[in-house]
């Protein structure tokens, strides 16, 4: 948060009540990673890999700079309007991973915890001191902290590949339209950033991605820019149970890459200029998946079509 969590109170305290929900909603899992290790991190990386034998992990590729407890696997993350827009698989923060989930003492939005901001009363998340990185040079000129970075090889036997993602953050609404830069994410393949609003060159972010702001409570519709693409949740309504103040829907990437050939992809997350509001970058599980020419494809229905073709002169052999 770039506010007080007193001023934010006085704020949203009234709304807060008028529009407290009925029962909870279901938080989804989360498990942190236990360390920084390749082990860990290939862990992580295979889990986001589909089932293909037309994409491999290059074996002992995989590495993981940050704090450990930023990142982890979840689950139960729910689809619905009060899910956090993908079932499961890898959440890599800037803070503590599960303040993905509702780990605040109190129902609703608190702060997570960093090495300078504390979270709310009686929690227990872990303060995330890692410093920035220059994989995010080229996102922001402002500096970077608490920066968190998955990265392995592979080799596909295609030119492309996708893979599906959430950005969420802290920095809603409070930071949009405020001037402040908002948090930084990229995933980078060969160096290359395609985290970018479809379309268009411009980095995914708060900043790019909102339904207007500044505010501290629900996004007000000032400045608003893809608003189509972005989930509200304001302090202490619920609306989705997670700490974070605000998600973007469900994006897509389709990325090229280098057929039969070693590419490098890094998913990453960093604080900009300070390291207080934080942010999350959600992956699907077995997302990460090929997509073979049109040509493979012909020849995958050839041979379909080959193989129906014996088996019924086969059963009419028989006849």
């Amino acid at each position: 948060m770039k506010i007080g969590l007193a001023q934010r109170l006085s704020v949203t305290l009234l709304g807060a009540l008028l529009a407290w929900p009925v029962g909870a909603l279901a938080a989804a899992t989360i498990t942190p990673m236990t360390d920084g290790s390749s082990a860990s991190a290939a862990a992580l990386a295979n889990s986001l890999l589909a089932p293909s034998s037309r994409l491999t992990y290059v074996p002992g590729s995989a590495s993981y700079i940050g704090s450990p407890t930023a990142s982890g696997t979840f689950s139960g993350g729910g689809t619905e309007a009060g899910g956090i827009g993908i079932e499961s698989g890898v959440v890599l923060t800037t803070g503590d991973a599960r303040f993905l989930g509702s780990s605040a003492a109190f129902p609703g939005d608190s702060p997570n915890k960093t090495g300078t901001f504390t979270a709310g009363v009686g929690n227990s998340l872990t303060p995330n001191s890692s410093p920035g990185h220059p994989l995010f040079s080229s996102l922001t000129s402002s500096g970077t902290a608490n920066a968190t970075i998955l990265g392995f090889q592979f080799v596909p036997l295609d030119s492309s590949i996708q893979l599906s993602f959430v950005f969420a953050s802290e920095d809603y609404n409070d930071v949009v339209n405020s001037g402040f830069p908002s948090d930084v994410f990229g995933i980078f393949v060969n160096g290359v950033n395609y985290a970018l609003v479809p379309g268009t060159s411009t980095p995914i972010s708060a900043a790019t991605v909102n339904c207007g702001g500044p505010t501290s409570g629900p996004a007000n519709g000032a400045g608003a820019q893809n608003c189509a693409r972005f989930r509200d949740n304001p302090p202490f309504l619920d609306l989705i149970d997670s700490e974070l103040d605000g998600f973007t829907t469900e994006f897509t990437l389709l990325v090229p890459v280098n057929a039969s050939a070693v590419n490098l992809i890094q998913f990453g997350i960093a604080d900009s200029l300070d390291d207080s509001g934080d942010s999350a970058l959600l992956v699907r599980a077995n997302s990460i998946a090929p997509i073979p020419e049109p040509s493979t494809y012909a020849l995958m229905v050839a041979g379909f079509l080959a193989i129906g073709h014996v088996a019924r002169r086969r059963r009419q052999a028989r006849r």
